[in-house]
């Protein structure tokens, strides 16, 4: 498993939230916050599919991390899902 999709996992597994996130033109962004108040976003273009998808920054309660790693098709079709039904 990549590292991507490790945060993917996580974050679907244990996310509490979803939503989408503000983002430039032309961007799919999500932020699904985690039990400890953290929140990892998620991007992919617009007109992008489940292999577009990026693992982004992490927000941490006192710390945050930035990542720009690639998510395989598997996890980004359940991205994909959840960014159909976030708010």
């Amino acid at each position: 498993m990549t590292s991507g999709d490790s945060l993917t996992a996580e974050a679907l597994r244990t996310g509490q939230r979803v939503t989408r996130a503000s983002a430039p033109p032309g961007i799919v962004r999500l932020a699904i916050t985690l039990p400890d108040g953290a929140t990892q976003h998620f991007e992919r273009p617009s007109t992008g599919g489940c292999t577009d998808w990026r693992a982004t920054e992490l927000e941490g309660p006192g710390s945050g991390f930035v990542f720009d790693e690639p998510i395989t098709a598997k996890w980004g079709r359940g991205l994909g899902t959840a960014a159909a039904t976030a708010s």
